[in-house]
């Protein structure tokens, strides 16, 4: 069994890319790097803040990640023409910030270092591999839209506080959906969105400072406390809640994942970042959601919306100082439209895939309702204990159901 599964390669990406562009694939790709870079960088400067970090440390950080991220879309979507998208893990930022306090940052270093350690392993040894053919295939789309369900919801939460703004942003979607079917509706929710901050006065002045951010190398030191608080949680939610969402994508678009590659290149991109103060670079669950979306496209050239992902997702790292100014200029409510409107369609698609089947309903929602919540046990996402919620509850359950699927990666 290859470990690395073969894919059309670059070349065969790079003959294709320029004739497979189209407005759809190309504008929701930019779009996607551009929002999730912008909205996701508060997360690191609170993990930052958390560690007393000087400002040098948040800057390698960010340009490591971003630049990394973007890298990894690239090289993984032209080389099996998928909409397979690099960036970096969210929830992982989220949980070092409650601990990064407790140590120094080259033991941080250290702890990131054996988080990407772990991932190369389970994906060299095609451990992930074995497990995802045994996770029922409506399990594993209901975990995807579970996931993707807090993103969702925020289209509607976010009225609450710019119900104005979110009325324009519905609006310019279903303009687009129903009457310009030729422009993204990701484009018409971005631009009202825009249009009703400007008006409104809610745009504040932008530092248009594009100076280039700078890495800086940390030689890592290791210790055991460092290994479990930080390496291992890490490890297993880069694994259990990025990439198993990018899979379940790519399952639920009707193509086999390179599940294989999917973790190895997280591992070796949990490798290198941390000696420039990066927590790691990894393929990237939402992101890739987005990318893999019915706005995007014809099925077989949405890797050219993963790839221009990348691409911006790497700029808004190498000009973070004017990304963050850009953060700070537009309300979080108008992000939050654009970002959730453009994952309905993938939720739709998760539910229909999981309870539309006829099959595993105990399973899917059990799956989705975990994931959905958000909960965490031991420091690991609700995306890796939703596909063990539904798959237990499908061998107790729906146990005739379990010893007749097919994995969808056969």
């Amino acid at each position: 069994m290859a470990i690395w599964e073969k894919g059309p390669g670059i070349g065969a990406g790079l003959s294709s890319f320029w004739k497979d562009q189209n407005f759809a694939n190309v504008s929701n790709g930019i779009i996607d790097g551009a929002v999730f870079g912008i909205i996701a960088i508060p997360l690191i400067q609170k993990a930052c803040s958390v560690a007393n970090l000087p400002p040098e440390v948040v800057e390698s950080w960010l340009v490591t990640v971003y630049v990394g991220g973007g890298i990894i879309s690239v090289i993984m979507a032209l080389y099996y023409k998928l909409p397979i998208v690099g960036a970096w893990s969210i929830p992982g930022a989220m949980a070092l910030a409650q601990v990064l306090g407790n140590f120094t940052l080259p033991e941080m270093v250290g702890g990131f270092l054996v988080a990407g350690l772990i991932d190369l392993l389970l994906g060299l040894t095609g451990t992930v591999k074995l497990l995802v053919r045994k996770i029922p295939g409506a399990v594993m789309m209901a975990m995807v839209a579970g996931t993707l369900f807090g993103w969702g919801s925020k289209c509607v939460t976010s009225f609450k506080t710019a119900p104005v703004i979110c009325a324009c942003g519905v609006i310019g979607f279903v303009v687009c959906k129903k009457f310009l079917k030729k422009i993204p509706a990701v484009v018409g929710t971005l631009i009202a969105v825009f249009v009703a901050s400007l008006a409104m006065g809610k745009l504040a002045p932008i530092s248009f400072d594009f100076s280039i951010a700078k890495p800086m190398f940390v030689m890592p030191t290791f210790s055991f406390k460092a290994a479990l608080s930080l390496g291992v949680p890490l490890g297993l939610l880069v694994v259990c809640a990025e990439n198993m969402q990018a899979i379940g994508v790519q399952i639920g678009i009707g193509k086999k994942p390179p599940v294989n590659a999917i973790t190895i290149i997280s591992g070796i991109g949990g490798i290198i970042a941390p000696f420039f103060c990066g927590h790691n670079c990894n393929i990237a669950g939402p992101m890739t959601a987005w990318a893999g979306s019915d706005d995007c496209g014809e099925v077989d050239k949405r890797y050219v919306a993963a790839v221009w992902c990348g691409i911006a997702f790497a700029l808004t790292g190498i000009f973070a100082k004017f990304t963050m100014g850009l953060l700070a200029a537009i309300p979080a409510e108008a992000l939050n439209m654009v970002v959730s409107l453009t994952l309905v369609g993938m939720i739709i698609g998760g539910l229909s895939d999981s309870f539309g089947t006829g099959k595993f309903k105990f399973a899917s929602f059990a799956s989705f309702i975990t994931a959905a919540s958000g909960v965490a046990f031991f420091g690991i996402g609700s995306a890796f204990w939703a596909l063990v919620a539904g798959t237990v509850v499908a061998l107790v359950l729906e146990k005739k159901d379990y010893d007749s699927m097919v994995s969808p990666l056969d």
